[in-house]
C-alpha cells in the first residue's frame, strides 16, 4: 500500500470514528479532546482554522487537547461534524 493510500485509509477510519461520535447521545470530554488532538496532529487541521471558524482565542484549541476549558457538550457535535467535513 502506498503512503497516499495509507493516509487515505487513516482519514476514512478517522471520519468513521467521528461519525460514530456524532451518533452517540453525548460526546464525553476524553473522546472530544482525543478527536481534536488527532485532527491537529495527524490530519493537519490547525488552530488557526478553528479560531477563524469559531472565533476562539489563541490557545483555546490546545487547551481542549489537554481536556481543559472544553466547549459545552451541546457545541461539541458541531465541532466534530466540522472536522469530519474538513477531511
Amino acid at each position: 500500500m502506498s503512503r497516499e493510500q495509507t493516509k487515505s485509509a487513516e482519514a476514512a477510519a478517522f471520519k468513521a470514528r467521528l461519525s460514530k461520535l456524532l451518533e452517540s447521545k453525548e460526546i464525553d470530554d476524553a473522546a472530544f479532546a482525543d478527536a481534536i488532538y488527532a485532527a491537529m496532529s495527524t490530519f493537519g487541521i490547525d488552530e488557526g482554522q478553528f479560531r477563524d471558524t469559531y472565533g476562539l482565542t489563541k490557545g483555546a484549541v490546545d487547551r481542549w487537547t489537554q481536556r481543559q476549558n472544553l466547549p459545552q457538550p451541546l457545541v461539541r457535535p458541531k465541532i466534530i461534524a466540522w472536522i469530519r467535513d474538513k477531511l
